[in-house]
């Protein structure tokens, strides 16, 4: 279960299965709590904007302090739409915040290294926790509909059993805020794209056009990984629905900030 949290002013999501763990630190970040004005308002995370770079660092302060997370030490992917997962070190520790983002590539990260958080950003695209229980290995992907099709939810798993040596059924996985069926149409190639490699359920008419379904998608990924369907946390939460709460690409036609979706081993 996704719960709402609020903390000094800060709104922010956690996984109720990954708490009960006690082994991470971890939060979905909102709109709610940042400095970062119009329609960035307020919790903006997204560099390379019309937000001075000043109020993003700042936004990106609060929101380590209110998860307990040191902001120095975070870990920025550099987010293409492709299927390359990045492992991360300690001698990562600050990319993209305390110095220039080294990565070329990188849509996901995993690390086993405890004290040092990776970060993913989000307006739609759906982002994806995972925790290996046993082994201690956390990851997070960026799951656009590109990267959805290319699998990165179940490379990403993969990569866990290769190098980490996880078993699938030690593995929570948790899908978070995105847009969902409701809101994401698309046009009758992407929906082709889908249906051919997902089924059919993976691409619904609504009217005369297709909606995507990329959660199901997901889920079909990860369930075919190997992870219990009652491992897979799915938020439900759409953010073209809950535009006041949470930046939507498509609901402000690009106008608009990034959400972060934030892991640390402790």
């Amino acid at each position: 279960m996704f719960k709402l949290n609020r903390k000094n002013g800060v709104s922010y999501y956690t996984i109720t299965s990954f708490e009960e763990t006690g082994l991470v630190k971890h939060g979905f970040s909102t709109r709610e709590g940042g400095v970062s004005k119009d329609c960035y308002a307020s919790m903006n995370l997204r560099f390379n904007c019309a937000d001075p770079r000043e109020n993003v660092l700042e936004n990106y302060r609060i929101i380590s302090d209110t998860l307990g997370m040191d902001y120095k030490k975070l870990v920025l992917s550099k987010q293409v739409h492709e299927d390359v997962i990045r492992t991360v070190t300690e001698s990562d520790a600050g990319n993209g915040i305390t110095r220039e983002n080294a990565f070329t590539s990188a849509d996901a990260l995993i690390t086993d290294k405890k004290g040092i958080p990776l970060v993913t950003l989000y307006a739609d695209c759906v982002p994806l926790f995972f925790l290996d229980k046993r082994q201690g290995v956390i990851a997070l992907a960026h799951s656009g509909w590109k990267g959805t099709v290319k699998r990165i939810g179940q490379k990403t798993v993969e990569k866990m059993k290769k190098d980490y040596k996880s078993r699938a059924e030690d593995i929570l996985a948790a899908i978070g805020p995105s847009i969902q069926e409701c809101h994401f149409e698309v046009g009758g190639d992407v929906a082709r794209i889908f249906i051919d490699e997902f089924g059919s359920s993976a691409a619904v008419k609504y009217g005369e056009k297709y909606h995507v379904n990329m959660q199901r998608a997901i889920t079909d990924q990860l369930t075919e990984s190997g992870i219990p369907r009652e491992n897979i946390d799915d938020s439900a939460i759409c953010t073209y629905c809950n535009s006041s709460l949470l930046f939507s690409h498509r609901k402000t036609n690009g106008q608009r900030g990034n959400l972060g979706a934030f892991m640390e081993l402790v």
